[in-house]
């Protein structure tokens, strides 16, 4: 994971013992194995890349462009080429993930959770979040994201006061049905099922904790 350390992540999506990540000072997306360590450069782009979730025709990104500042693309791998690309709703674009055959995406400051057609980009519908949420992951059957209350003041509050989770989250019954608190400030996350995969604001590299036991909302 050395190579990694020394690089800002923005987005990360654990597949099996592979750990796909974004870094958009870079314009990288890179592979880490978890159980060999071994790291990968796997596509550089000409715009920033947010977010990368893969997909069996490719990768989805989230990256800057488009006509509100960020767009959702599906790049694939074997061909080298953009397949579709369409614009992020609202400019939504505080991460992205595939669960049940559609994207979600969320926009974080305007506490929105996005359910997109990937065949055409539609927006399905739109969820209206408890708190700022971003970075999505999907674990099997499960949505997961972080979850951030910024205070009493809002972006004005100390930093102090504001708190952060790792979140399930039903989109069926629109509502949190896990929440655990973390003592850091992530900027992005990836879940295995066994063990959190995280960035930390202002800090380099990747880390991971274990899940522990999670407090209901």
């Amino acid at each position: 994971m050395s190579e990694l350390q020394n690089i800002s992540i923005a987005g990360m999506h654990c597949d099996g013992d592979l750990l796909w990540v974004a870094t958009p000072e870079e314009r990288l997306i890179a592979t880490y194995h978890t159980l060999t360590g071994e790291t990968e450069k796997r596509l550089t782009y000409p715009h920033e890349i947010w977010d990368v979730s893969p997909h069996e025709e490719g990768l989805w990104l989230v990256t800057s462009g488009g006509s509100l500042g960020r767009q959702l693309v599906l790049w694939s791998l074997k061909e080298g080429r953009e397949i579709r690309k369409f614009n992020c709703p609202d400019g939504a674009g505080a991460g992205m993930t595939l669960l049940d055959g559609r994207i979600w995406l969320t926009h974080r400051h305007n506490r929105k959770l996005f359910c997109l057609d990937p065949g055409s980009g539609k927006v399905n519908w739109v969820i209206r979040t408890e708190n700022e949420s971003f970075s999505p992951a999907a674990f099997k059957n499960e949505l997961w994201l972080i979850e951030s209350d910024p205070g009493p003041l809002g972006h004005w509050s100390e930093s102090r006061q504001g708190k952060y989770f790792f979140s399930h989250y039903d989109p069926v019954r629109e509502r949190i049905v896990e929440r655990l608190p973390v003592p850091f400030a992530p900027r992005c996350m990836a879940f295995d099922g066994e063990r959190f995969w995280y960035s930390e604001q202002g800090k380099k590299g990747i880390a991971t904790m274990k899940r522990a036991v999670a407090n209901n909302g």
